[in-house]
């Protein structure tokens, strides 16, 4: 399963030999840990964690297969040598003006007939 791991990872990174699969064993269970460069993390997670959550359940496709259960965690990245990831600074905290009250939004309702007007 470690193996699927990586070939998985090595897929989709920009810098595939910077790819990191280690295991450790519990009672039940089998945690993988997947590191990878600092610049590949956002391919690793993909938008809204949608390729973390898809790699997470092959492995627990597999894991179930070999009658085991298995736990994928992505963690902190690799920084390469001579390299260094692009991060913006952070903002200062500027609270925002304080904005006028909006009116309050009154749903229109529409008059029930009265049950002493019959046609």
């Amino acid at each position: 399963m470690k193996d699927l791991i990586e070939y998985m990872a090595r897929a989709i990174v920009e810098y595939p030999d910077e790819v990191m699969v280690t295991e450790e064993e519990g009672e039940d269970h089998i945690v993988y840990h997947l590191r990878v460069a600092e610049s590949d993390m956002g391919r690793v997670i993909g938008k809204e964690g949608r390729i973390a959550n898809a790699m997470r359940t092959v492995l627990k496709v597999a894991a179930i297969r070999k009658g085991t259960r298995a736990i994928l965690e992505i963690g902190e990245g690799i920084t390469r040598p001579g390299f260094r990831a692009e991060r913006k600074p952070e903002a200062e905290f500027e609270p925002e003006a304080e904005l006028e009250p909006e009116a309050e939004f009154e749903p229109e309702v529409e008059p029930e007939p009265e049950s002493g007007d019959k046609a």
